[in-house]
């Protein structure tokens, strides 16, 4: 295990629940961050400055950007080990399935999201339907693994339940999935809420 020196640094908004993944796992870890908020003129121009694709999260890690919240969360883990959460193994093929097909659902919501924002509807373009449809099968497939509050055999917090919490708490948010629909999965987000690491990132409002 290496330890990190300096601040980690992390690119982002409060709302994005992928930079939520990586709050999280900073607050388990113990890890001294700082938010840059993208959301702010000065911040979305920092941003630029470090990744060609605009996109969030970005994190410093001892002054180098790292891209994507799993490359992320893995390199944290890998420095600092798990801490508290669950070991990680990334060559775990159950845990990539299902943090892949969260990732799933949540693209599909968000892109449906966005594109609402600018009067797309499903009605009017297929390719909403087709986004909430998407969405659907994935939470379906999850509910159908999801037991006892845990999305993983080996029943402790890692990464899978931080991506299920982090995408159901931004579906709840942004009104665009009833997650009550499936309450294997909604058992999960409820047994985890009060984590200090979910309180402490969640969506201001």
């Amino acid at each position: 295990m290496v330890h990190t020196t300096g601040v980690l640094r992390i690119y982002g908004t409060q709302t994005s629940p992928y930079v939520r993944r990586v709050r999280i796992v900073a607050h388990e870890l113990k890890l001294a961050h700082e938010l840059i908020d993208t959301s702010t003129e000065d911040g979305l121009e920092a941003l630029r400055k470090v990744t060609p694709i605009w996109k969030i999260p970005v994190a410093e890690i001892d002054g180098v950007p790292v891209f994507d919240s799993a490359v992320i969360n893995g390199m944290l883990l890998r420095l600092h080990g798990p801490g508290p959460l669950a070991p990680h193994d990334p060559h775990d093929v159950i845990l990539r399935n299902a943090i892949t097909v969260i990732d799933g659902a949540l693209d599909s919501l968000i892109n449906g999201f966005y594109l609402g924002k600018d009067g797309v509807t499903a009605e009017t373009a297929a390719y909403m339907q087709k986004q909430q449809d998407r969405a659907a099968s994935a939470m379906r497939w999850l509910e159908g693994r999801a037991s006892e509050g845990w999305l993983t055999p080996t029943k402790s917090f890692g990464l899978a339940e931080i991506a299920l919490c982090t995408a159901l708490g931004w579906m709840r948010f942004r009104d665009t999935y009833a997650i009550e629909r499936h309450p294997a999965l909604l058992r999960c987000f409820e047994q985890h809420s009060e984590r200090k690491s979910l309180q402490a990132t969640q969506p201001p409002g």
